[in-house]
């Protein structure tokens, strides 16, 4: 089943990425289902999903759960309320990388899965909490015309209901999030699909 966003609503101990903008490639999008959140001390029940993205001239060495030292591009990732809401963080962020605005019939449903192996570039900032400091996604924009598009060195990855295989190659923090979905609600996943006929400079 497509994950589709509509106008309705909706890791490791490694230094943060680098501030700035960075070459970046889309390989994971994860669909976790209704999450239960607190906003201004209200509880609401919102359709999320992970995204992921690659990037290639910012690099890392880690050692694998095999024992073996691995070297390859960092990787950050947002969390989205699944929705194309005028003022959804999810419509703006993908506005911006496709550099064009939805269509009204692109609004009433559009299948994020779509998202994977498309290239784009990645605004990072970091923000202090304590002793810590994370690398956030401010925003996201299309890549400089004649740039080469990147590919994903580390395989593109998708989790949704029509592939649960996947579920034990995601992080095991994806993994919990995934389990804690409230089971009880209505799937949000309605909508028409993404047009195929859009110009070639539109990443997706």
């Amino acid at each position: 089943m497509a994950i589709m966003a509509t106008d309705t609503g909706g890791g490791g101990d490694f230094s943060p990425m680098p501030q700035g903008n960075h070459v970046a490639v889309c390989n994971m999008v994860v669909d976790l289902g209704k999450q239960r959140i607190e906003y201004q001390g209200e509880a609401k029940v919102q359709h999320k999903v992970f995204i992921r993205w690659e990037t290639p001239h910012e690099r890392l060495t880690w050692t694998d759960r095999d024992g073996q030292e691995r070297e390859g591009p960092r990787v950050i990732g947002k969390t989205y309320t699944l929705s194309l809401h005028e003022n959804a963080a999810l419509r703006g962020d993908l506005e911006n990388w496709r550099g064009r605005a939805f269509t009204e019939d692109e609004r009433k449903g559009f299948d994020i899965s779509k998202l994977l192996g498309a290239a784009c570039m990645v605004n990072v900032i970091h923000e202090t909490k304590g002793p810590k400091t994370y690398a956030n996604v401010k925003g996201l924009g299309s890549l400089p015309k004649g740039m080469e598009k990147p590919q994903s060195e580390i395989g593109l990855l998708l989790y949704d209901d029509e592939h649960l295989g996947n579920f034990e190659k995601l992080p095991e923090w994806l993994q919990k999030k995934v389990d804690e979905q409230v089971q009880d609600s209505p799937p949000a996943n309605n909508g028409g699909s993404f047009a195929d006929d859009l110009d070639d400079d539109i990443p997706f």
